[in-house]
């Protein structure tokens, strides 16, 4: 899901000293009663996918990583957090040039099993990351040959039935432009087949608030013809600014805003879901487009360490800081639980389907109570 992913956690590494891992208190947990199905019992596995689908319906997604270098994973994020989350995708899967898939995380299906037990929908998250970064090449071999690309719908079908996945999320990123087509019709196989089996298709797909088809980075991806054919389109709302960019936010309010209004011209609302970003950046002067990608804990203990007062940009709608250390000034852009309700309110007020966060596991904690507020949970009982 994170653009250079592999790269990120690589640099993350080189600052692992002045990244400081402190606690940040934790908020309490929102408090919402255990969902109940009519028997009076908790909801099991795969229910209908008409749960998390529809005009009415509001969900609430995680993205669910191992830990990333010095970055820790979502477990215990996910596990607090069940009562409040509705979907949580795993990104515990990648694929080979002939359509196989395969395992690439720490698969633990004990974990997807209790996220369906709390009446929430677990998702096989699948991408095409390869040697540190999105492999477009990969992409280009399997979605470009017709054989190909039918074996690999099929195995991500056979997958969710094989291991009990309620649906498929689809993360290929750097698609090539050539292959924009090919691309939204493998989306368009893969929910055919994937509906068939009474499964749910959750597509990502880059921000933009222009279309150019030629675009190296979001040209492959034609918003109208994949929200036509998926069931959830995450927007990656994040990122505006980032690795291989210079300092600035990474999801600046008026950026976010250009990226929805577009996106809704296109996409039915009721199947758009806003990327969150919860996660910080850490401009080094030294390397000024090569940021430390850090948790919210680990920026604001950053910010302790070197007494550094957190800002708030009220035009961008973001909290940043500074600092200086060994002669290196450094420039922090992240989400808290002000920036991120701005954003949840935008969604809310455009009745979007729901909000997705990335990732588990790095959020300012008291944000749980925001999007209980605000998205509630779509399931039953509600």
């Amino acid at each position: 899901m994170k653009r250079f992913l592999t790269l990120i956690v690589i640099s993350s590494l080189m600052l692992v000293s002045t990244a400081g891992c402190g606690s940040v208190p934790q908020s309490p947990q929102p408090q919402r009663p255990q969902k109940m199905t009519d028997a009076g019992q908790p909801p099991q596995a795969e229910a209908t996918r008409q749960d998390v689908l529809g005009a009415n319906k509001r969900v609430v997604m995680g993205f669910y990583t191992d830990a990333e270098g010095p970055v820790a994973g979502s477990k215990a994020s996910m596990i607090q957090h069940l009562n409040v989350l509705d979907e949580v995708a795993f990104f515990w899967y990648t694929f080979d040039g002939n359509g196989n898939v395969k395992p690439s995380g720490k698969v633990d299906l004990s974990l997807k099993s209790l996220v369906q037990k709390h009446g929430a929908k677990a998702y096989a998250l699948v991408d095409n990351m390869a040697g540190g970064g999105f492999d477009a090449n990969l992409a280009r071999r399997v979605l470009a040959n017709p054989a190909t690309r039918a074996r690999f719908i099929s195995n991500l079908v056979n997958l969710t039935t094989k291991d009990g996945w309620d649906g498929i999320s689809i993360d290929i990123e750097k698609t090539p432009p050539a292959e924009r087509n090919d691309f939204s019709a493998f989306v368009s196989a893969l929910h055919t087949a994937l509906k068939a089996k009474d499964k749910v298709l959750n597509i990502s797909i880059p921000a933009k608030y222009v279309d150019d088809p030629k675009d190296l980075w979001s040209g492959a991806y034609d918003y109208a013809a994949i929200g036509k054919a998926a069931d959830q389109v995450v927007l990656m709302t994040y990122d505006e600014h980032g690795m291989g960019t210079t300092q600035g936010p990474i999801a600046a309010n008026g950026w976010v805003n250009r990226v929805i209004t577009y996106a809704l011209g296109k996409i039915p609302k009721d199947k758009i879901v806003m990327g969150l970003p919860v996660y910080s950046y850490d401009w080094g002067s030294n390397k000024p487009t090569q940021p430390v990608y850090q948790s919210y804990a680990q920026a604001m203990a950053n910010a302790k360490k070197f007494g550094a007062p957190l800002l708030y940009d009220a035009h961008n709608q973001v909290p940043h800081y500074q600092y200086t250390t060994k002669g290196v000034r450094h420039e922090v852009y992240l989400e808290n639980a002000e920036s991120l309700n701005v954003k949840m309110q935008y969604a809310e007020k455009h009745q979007l389907h729901g909000v997705a966060i990335w990732r588990l596991g790095m959020e300012d904690p008291s944000v749980w109570n925001d999007v209980a507020k605000v998205f509630g949970t779509a399931k039953p009982g509600k």
